[in-house]
């Protein structure tokens, strides 16, 4: 078993230091990449996603040292989302109404209000993905390597059962198996940072 991992709210805690490196690269590891899928899901170009998951790092960088577990105000979270959704916004209105890269779905999504709730699935959307992987690189080490990619082929990859029994020298019966009590960890594991302060 490995060791429990640190909370997320102490990982805010810690941000609030400036010499804390170590947690900044921790925050940015978790949600730099989901940043930059929720921009490229929104029509960014590559070069634009990277400018605007700098931005909210920025920002976060900026309000974290005043940051506190207050829920009257609303769950961290929370606020990230709105910084990321006014990030994506800001970079569509600044960027040139004739550009042909696809800006036009961009700002569509983002000046209706009727799609607001079309922006806020996409986030779900995309912060779910990164509390599962989160939560996959956590709980990797906790099983052997053939139970682990007996999962992965079967769940991530979406090769059938019986090739990778095949591939992997178990029964179909040990492949169900494993890949049931990874996905029941993974669940749990999950709910745990989704319940986080943090999350």
């Amino acid at each position: 078993m490995t060791e429990p991992a640190e909370t997320r709210e102490s990982l805010l805690i810690r941000l609030g230091d400036p010499a804390c490196d170590d947690a900044w690269s921790e925050f940015a590891s978790i949600y730099r990449p989901m940043i930059l899928r929720l921009a490229r899901r929104c029509g960014a170009q590559s070069e634009d996603a990277e400018d605007i998951a700098q931005q909210v790092l920025m920002s976060v960088a900026k309000a974290i040292g005043s940051w506190r577990k207050d829920p009257s105000k609303g769950r961290f979270r929370a606020w990230l989302t709105t910084v990321t959704k006014n990030a994506i916004r800001n970079a569509v209105s600044r960027a040139p109404r004739d550009r042909a890269s696809g800006d036009s779905q961009v700002r569509r999504l983002l000046e209706s209000t009727a799609n607001e709730c079309e922006l806020d699935a996409i986030i779900e959307t995309e912060y779910m993905r990164s509390v599962l992987r989160e939560a996959a690189r956590r709980v990797e080490s906790e099983f052997e390597v053939s139970t682990w990619m007996a999962f992965w082929m079967t769940v991530a990859d979406d090769i059938e059962i019986a090739t990778v029994a095949k591939r992997l020298s178990m029964t179909r019966g040990a492949v169900y198996s494993a890949r049931s009590r990874v996905m029941r960890r993974l669940q749990t594991v999950a709910q745990e940072l989704s319940n986080e302060e943090y999350a």
